[in-house]
C-alpha cells in the first residue's frame, strides 16, 4: 500500500466544489440557544420509568455521558483531519474540516448536558468530565490518505447517527423535548456521512487505485471512544442490543454506502474482494487472492458479479436490477436463460461470502 496521494486536477476541482456548495448551503444548522427553554420542560424521571427491560438508570446516565463527551472532543479530532489534509494538500479537506464540520460538531454535545443535567448530574461535574475528555490524546488509526479520513468520516458519522436516534426512542415517549434535542444532533450526522460519502466517492473515481487503502481504512476503523473514552465505550455492545439496535439494517446501509461509493457495481465488487483479501477471507474454498488474480486475468468481468452478490446478500439488489419491463427487443430471446444463470452464480456468490457486520460500539 502507498502513502502517496495525488489526484488530478479536474478531482480536485470538483471536491473543491463540493465544499464550496456546503459551505453555501450547510442545512439547518443547530444554535445551542434553542436548548436552554427545553431544559425546564423535561421529566427525565418519566423517562427512567419507561427504560427498557435490562437498562438501569446507570446505564441510562452512560449512554447520555457517551454521547456527550464524544461530541465535546471535536478539536481533538479537527486538529487530526487538518493535519493529514495539510499533509497531503487536499485544502477541500482542510475548508470542510475547519469551516463546515468542527463549527458545526461544536455545538453536539450541548443538548446532552442539558438532558444530564436534567437527570440530576451536577453542571460542576459534568465540565469537569468535558475538560478530562478534552484533555485526552486520539490516535487516528484508520489510515492517513484523505480517501481514507473520509471513509473513516462515512462509518463514523453514520454510527454516530444511530447512536443518537437509538437514544431519541428511548426517550421520545417521555420526554419529547430530550428526544427532539437528540434528534437534531442525529439530523446533522446524516449530513455529515453524506458529505464524507460523495468526498469518497469522488475521489474513487478519479483514482480507483484507491480502493485498496479505503478498503484498508474500513477493516481498521475503530470509533473515537475506544481510545477516549474506554470504560464508557466497553458498555455499548450490551447496551446496543438493550436499546433496540437493528444489526441488519445498520449492516445494509453501510453496504449501500459503499456502493454508493464506488458508483457500479463492479468496482463494488472489486472493493469487496479487496476486503476479503486484506481479511484472510475466502469465497468457499478458494482464497480472495485466487479469484482477485482469476478475474483479472479475465479483464474483470467478475467483478461486477460479486458486487451484485454483496447487495443481494441484504436485500438491495433493486439498486442494480433493471426495471420491470424494460427489455431489449433484440436480445429478448436469450435475456431470461442468462439472468436466470447470473441469479444461480450471484446467489452461489452471495451465500459463500456471509457478508455481515458486526457493531460493537457505535463502531465495528
Amino acid at each position: 500500500m502507498t502513502d502517496t496521494y495525488r489526484l488530478p486536477a479536474v478531482a480536485n476541482t470538483r471536491l473543491n466544489a463540493l465544499v464550496d456548495r456546503i459551505e453555501a448551503a450547510p442545512g439547518d444548522l443547530i444554535n445551542p440557544r434553542e436548548f436552554e427553554n427545553l431544559q425546564q420542560r423535561m421529566d427525565l424521571g418519566a423517562v427512567v420509568r419507561t427504560l427498557p427491560q435490562g437498562l438501569s438508570e446507570e446505564d441510562l446516565g452512560g449512554i447520555l455521558r457517551l454521547a456527550l463527551l464524544t461530541e465535546c472532543a471535536t478539536d481533538t479530532f479537527a486538529t487530526a483531519i487538518d493535519e493529514r489534509a495539510k499533509r497531503f494538500d487536499a485544502p477541500w479537506l482542510s475548508r470542510f474540516n475547519n469551516n463546515v464540520w468542527a463549527p458545526d460538531e461544536a455545538t453536539h454535545h450541548t443538548p446532552y448536558k442539558h438532558i444530564l443535567m436534567g437527570l440530576g448530574y451536577q453542571e460542576v461535574d459534568l465540565d469537569r468530565e468535558i475538560r478530562e475528555t478534552r484533555a485526552m490524546p486520539f490516535t487516528h488509526r484508520g489510515g492517513d490518505l484523505p480517501a481514507q479520513v473520509t471513509t473513516f468520516g462515512v462509518v463514523q458519522e453514520y454510527l454516530t447517527d444511530n447512536w443518537h436516534g437509538l437514544i431519541a426512542r428511548l426517550l421520545k415517549s417521555a420526554a419529547p423535548e430530550a428526544a427532539y434535542m437528540a434528534t437534531r444532533v442525529k439530523r446533522r450526522e446524516t449530513l455529515h456521512t453524506l458529505w464524507y460519502r460523495d468526498m469518497t466517492a469522488l475521489q474513487l473515481e478519479a483514482d480507483p487505485g484507491l480502493i485498496e487503502p479505503v478498503a484498508s481504512a474500513l477493516l481498521k476503523f475503530e470509533m473515537p471512544g475506544n481510545d477516549i473514552l474506554p470504560e464508557l465505550q466497553s458498555s455499548v455492545t450490551r447496551w446496543l442490543p438493550l436499546m433496540g439496535a437493528d444489526f441488519q439494517r445498520i449492516t445494509r446501509d453501510l453496504i449501500r454506502f459503499v456502493y454508493e461509493m464506488m458508483s457500479n457495481t463492479r468496482t463494488a465488487g472489486r472493493f469487496v474482494l479487496e476486503i476479503a483479501r486484506q481479511n484472510g477471507r475466502k469465497l468457499g474454498p478458494i482464497s480472495a487472492h485466487q479469484v482477485q488474480m482469476a478475474l483479472n486475468r479475465l479483464g474483470g468481468p467478475g467483478y461486477g458479479l460479486v458486487g451484485e452478490a454483496l447487495l443481494e446478500s441484504v436485500g438491495l439488489d433493486y439498486m442494480f436490477k433493471p426495471q420491470r419491463g424494460r427489455q431489449d427487443s433484440g436480445f429478448a430471446l436469450y435475456e431470461q436463460p442468462y439472468e436466470r444463470l447470473r441469479g444461480l452464480v450471484r446467489t452461489w456468490v452471495s451465500n459463500q461470502m456471509n457478508f455481515k457486520v458486526t457493531v460493537g460500539g457505535p463502531g465495528f
